[in-house]
């Protein structure tokens, strides 16, 4: 199955509410059934609210994921920053048991001053421990999502965060289709485009290749990846969402689609969701 709604608030809900609690019922009103909290500059939610959230999102039957703060870098080669990184990931996993939420997605990591190698092997390695970890304080009921990353300084091709997902099965792809195309300068043209995404997650990911969380939105990319999220309006660049809805069709992709759009996420939202049930 595969599930629609947006990330934070987008404009014409800000206006008439500028509430969480208001979510689930502005969702239930234009037919969507997910949504994506993020907690980008630090978790300042209290237990109390979070509990009360997660109670109202679930009588209405609304599936809740958490973005992770941006601060987050287990690229990071001082022991003190992957301290900090790894607190970041339980805290953000404590405060989802009281919203009733499973799927936390963050940003793996930034190459500093390292060759993308290096890199890479700090984010495979300092997860794994933080798998350990996790484990050990017995938080083991939760799904880690690392993202695909759009800018060329950032950890996060489709086949890292593939091989990243190798580590344990409660790891699983969040594919930010926008971020994918603006690596890849404009990669992301045709079905068989599109394609080559799952094509790489089957080859690391075996049978589960097609449970995924996904970020959609257009973005604004130049020579060094992306520069800014756009909405459905934007006619210059991509991805364009008909294409991958033909591709997650043929796929069975089951997943909960997160739009990130510049303040009409909710509106394209409802657009990506009338393309695909029109398939």
């Amino acid at each position: 199955m595969i599930k629609f709604g947006p990330s934070g608030f987008s404009e014409d809900f800000a206006k008439e509410y500028n509430s969480t609690e208001k979510i689930p019922q502005w969702l239930k009103m234009h037919g969507l059934n997910c949504y994506e909290l993020s907690f980008t500059n630090g978790i300042r939610l209290s237990d109390e609210t979070a509990k009360k959230y997660g109670e109202i999102f679930f009588e209405n039957n609304i599936e809740i994921s958490v973005h992770a703060p941006y601060y987050i870098n287990f690229a990071n080669p001082d022991p003190e920053m992957i301290e900090k990184s790894d607190m970041y990931i339980i805290a953000s996993l404590q405060k989802m048991q009281h919203l009733k939420a499973k799927k936390l997605v963050f940003h793996p990591g930034t190459k500093l001053k390292l060759s993308r190698e290096e890199a890479f092997e700090n984010v495979y390695n300092n997860i794994k421990q933080l798998i350990l970890r996790l484990d050990e304080r017995g938080m083991s009921d939760f799904i880690l999502c690392p993202e695909t990353m759009g800018k060329h300084g950032q950890i996060g091709t489709v086949e890292e965060i593939a091989k990243i997902c190798t580590l344990d099965e409660r790891i699983i792809p969040t594919i930010d289709f926008g971020h994918v195309n603006a690596f890849g300068l404009g990669l992301l043209k045709t079905e068989a485009d599109f394609e080559s995404i799952f094509e790489t997650l089957k080859k690391y990911l075996g049978e589960r290749f097609n449970k995924i969380h996904i970020h959609f939105s257009k973005i604004q990319f130049g020579e060094k990846g992306e520069i800014r999220h756009l909405t459905f309006a934007d006619t210059e660049y991509g991805p364009d969402f008909e294409i991958l809805a033909k591709v997650l069709k043929k796929y069975d992709v089951e997943a909960c689609v997160i739009c990130e759009s510049a303040g009409t996420q909710t509106q394209d939202a409802v657009i990506m969701k009338n393309i695909l049930t029109s398939l």
